[in-house]
């Protein structure tokens, strides 16, 4: 025994004696073996990586092979490790080798360094940091799956959630809180200079100052053209305060009397179509709690016209008064109509372009001195852009500023005029003719000058220069549109996908939606969870069935009723949902832009999201989407048909229920008689507790149907 104790005292001498400090290891760049130890500073809440530090450095250890050479080491293990150095997007990682050794378990964090945002860095690459009063940009909403900006003493940071991160889902903290960390990097540059994030562990890695916390979001409600409330909760009992102008200095105050954990202030005299910066806060005491700084719109005095176009057919059976409108080969045309329209300012931002009706159209109004801007991808064609004026400006987004692309498809027309104010949202790009006539697209143009001049506002952020990350949420969020509520986001700073899943959490009574991509796990999960609520009716096409890490394989074996567009001709190119589409109470919802549900589209290109709270408009995109959805299969034939072949007996049962069908059935879903939901099943024949009414909502290769049974 003594000799097997002395053996292990030298294998442990040994492998900590051989091993390097990690300054010296990772200052031997990419391709050298190395060995290293130090204290392991984070578990599996980051996933299969594993960050290490001793005093001199950290360093990245991602094993590349399936030997688990480092799956096992914990948060606190004091680990040697030997492997090669390799660059992964910017990040120096060490690839394990062999197994890590573990030394010994449970011990004290290394400290972490305090440092400002333009310190993280190469210098503090895989340590810990601390970063002291942060707000978030977007303090109280959820942390979604991707980056999340911040501000520190008015210098910008992010930080990165990943898939299954404690933090994912939970609310972002607004006010001042102390951020702690592991200092990562992603980007595609080369040198890689930029996409330093903070990597928080768990919650406790924010740190909230003060008892008195804000403790939801800032929303605004009862928006006039000369008014608007604002509306948060806190922990406690406490003051509503509120400083507000139209700079972030403020300059103005306002409060309401008493105290309060729910909170709201009106804020009144305002000017229409006017955007103003407000802080909210509260005082319990010598407690004062502040929310983050926010940008908020009064209302215009436009029109609040709504116009969406169709480039292929549409089912106007389920139109409820207003008639969608296909209008073919004639989306270039419709598109030069617009732009005639424009009398001093025309802002377009579009990926791609070759048309060439559209670009004599901006020749037109450049002549007719109209200020025109293009800002454009330069990873594609755009060979409309060769005919353009020479005297024209375009910025063109290079491959790589930042990672991913410039994929807007929106202009603005006049941004400064009441009435004569338009932008373009939707998905179509200006390519002839796949885009503008053969794929599936939508266009809406929307008559309302505030909401021309925050399209403005974005489009003069990457005017300067400023894409991807780099972007700042700085633009209003929530419109009132000719009495229509619109919410408006764009990416990668808005944290798009949170408000599309708040759109599918919404859903009452149905869901249609119609994506060229579809990747994102939530979004994903959302939607099983919303097809598995009793009385929801779930349906969508997405066209890349195939695609890595695409959604349409859970869907489907979740018996979501969701068909591929994938070999079928011309693409599905949408990118829009519909939420309880003429249920007045349920407030249907229409959702469109240029943001597919994607990483991508989340985390790194630029793109734009129009969130409709409108009946007219939902049904609209109804009557395309019932036209596409039945191109696959006539919806009456099919209910009749799984009414015929799909039989549940005995019926009434004594416990024992069997489900008979020539149909593939996907999972069954069982409800009590108020409608909550037991459980689901694959079985099709299964026992049930009796002397109850149960409804069964099964799910088949053709759609579902919901049966009724009672055991007895």
């Amino acid at each position: 025994m003594k000799k097997i104790k002395i053996l292990l005292l030298f294998v442990i001498l040994f492998k900590t004696n051989y091993a390097q400090d990690i300054f010296t290891a990772r200052s031997q760049g990419v391709g050298a073996n190395v060995t290293i130890s130090g204290i392991v500073t984070n578990g599996d809440e980051l996933g299969p990586i594993r960050y290490i530090e001793d005093s001199s450095a950290g360093l990245a250890l991602y094993d590349m092979t399936t030997n688990n050479y480092i799956s096992s080491c914990l948060r606190g293990d004091s680990i040697t490790v030997s492997g090669t150095l390799v660059d992964y997007n910017g990040l120096l990682e060490l690839n394990p080798n062999a197994v890590a050794f573990v030394h010994s378990s449970g011990n004290i964090m290394p400290s972490p360094q305090i440092v400002t945002p333009v310190q993280i860095g190469e210098a503090t690459e895989s340590e810990l940091v601390q970063v002291d009063n942060v707000i978030f940009n977007s303090g109280g909403s959820s942390f979604t799956v991707g980056t999340h900006d911040f501000t520190s003493n008015s210098l910008s940071g992010k930080i990165y959630i990943r898939t299954g991160h404690p933090l994912a889902n939970s609310l972002i903290p607004s006010g001042p809180v102390t951020l702690i960390g592991i200092c990562s990097q992603y980007t595609f540059l080369i040198p890689a200079v930029d996409g330093y994030q903070i990597l928080p562990r768990d919650s406790a890695d924010i740190i909230q100052s003060g008892n008195l916390i804000i403790t939801s979001a800032v929303t605004q409600s009862n928006i006039t053209n000369n008014s608007f409330d604002l509306s948060w909760t806190t922990s406690d009992s406490a003051t509503s305060e509120c400083n507000y102008g139209l700079t972030p200095s403020f300059g103005l105050t306002a409060s309401t009397l008493g105290n309060t954990n729910n909170h709201s202030i009106s804020i009144n005299g305002l000017q229409p179509a006017t955007f103003y910066y407000a802080q909210c806060y509260s005082v319990n005491g010598n407690d004062t709690a502040f929310s983050n700084t926010g940008i908020y719109s009064t209302a215009s005095n436009s029109t609040g016209e709504i116009r969406p176009y169709f480039n292929h057919s549409v089912d106007n059976s389920v139109s409820t008064g207003v008639n969608a409108q296909n209008i073919t080969t004639y989306f270039n045309d419709t598109i030069k109509a617009y732009i005639d329209l424009a009398q001093n300012t025309l802002d377009i931002c579009v990926y791609n372009a070759s048309d060439a009706t559209i670009g004599t159209a901006i020749n037109d109004a450049y002549n007719r001195g109209v200020q025109v801007r293009y800002i454009a991808d330069d990873d594609v064609v755009n060979s409309m852009l060769n005919n353009l004026d020479p005297n024209i400006p375009i910025v063109f987004r290079t491959p790589v500023p930042v990672a991913g692309i410039m994929h807007n498809k929106f202009l603005v027309i006049d941004a400064n005029s009441v009435n004569n104010s338009w932008i373009m949202g939707g998905s179509t790009n200006w390519t002839n003719p796949s885009n503008l006539f053969n794929d599936y697209n939508n266009l809406i143009f929307i008559q309302d000058q505030a909401l021309a001049l925050a399209y403005t506002l974005e489009f003069e952020e990457m005017w300067s220069g400023i894409f991807g990350s780099n972007k700042q949420d700085n633009t209003p969020h929530n419109f009132m549109v000719n009495g229509k509520h619109i919410e408006l986001y764009f990416s990668p700073s808005d944290q798009t996908t949170s408000h599309i899943l708040e759109v599918i959490n919404s859903v009452d009574y149905s869901l249609e939606f119609a994506l060229l991509d579809f990747t994102r796990d939530d979004l994903g999960d959302a939607i099983i969870d919303i097809h598995n609520n009793f009385g929801t009716n779930v349906r969508g096409i997405v066209e890349s069935e195939n695609t890595t890490g695409s959604e349409f394989p859970s869907l489907n074996s979740a018996g979501v009723n969701i068909k591929s567009h994938t070999g079928i001709p011309h693409t599905i190119h949408h990118k829009y949902a519909i939420a309880d589409a003429d249920i007045l109470a349920s407030d249907p919802i229409l959702l469109t832009g240029s943001h597919n549900w994607s990483n991508n589209a989340e985390n790194n290109s630029d793109e734009n999201t129009l969130i409709i709270h409108d009946h007219i408009t939902a049904n609209i995109y109804l009557q395309e989407f019932t036209k596409r959805f039945n191109e696959f299969s006539s919806t009456s034939v099919i209910n009749d048909f799984i009414e015929i072949d799909v039989n549940v007996f005995p019926n009434p049962s004594f416990g024992q229920v069997n489900i008979q069908s020539d149909l593939r059935i996907y999972s069954i879903n069982i409800y009590q008689e108020d409608g909550k939901l037991i459980k689901i099943i694959k079985e099709q024949s299964f026992y049930l507790e009796g002397n109850k009414i149960y409804f069964l909502k099964i799910n088949s290769e053709l759609g579902t149907i919901v049966k009724t049974v009672f055991v007895k």
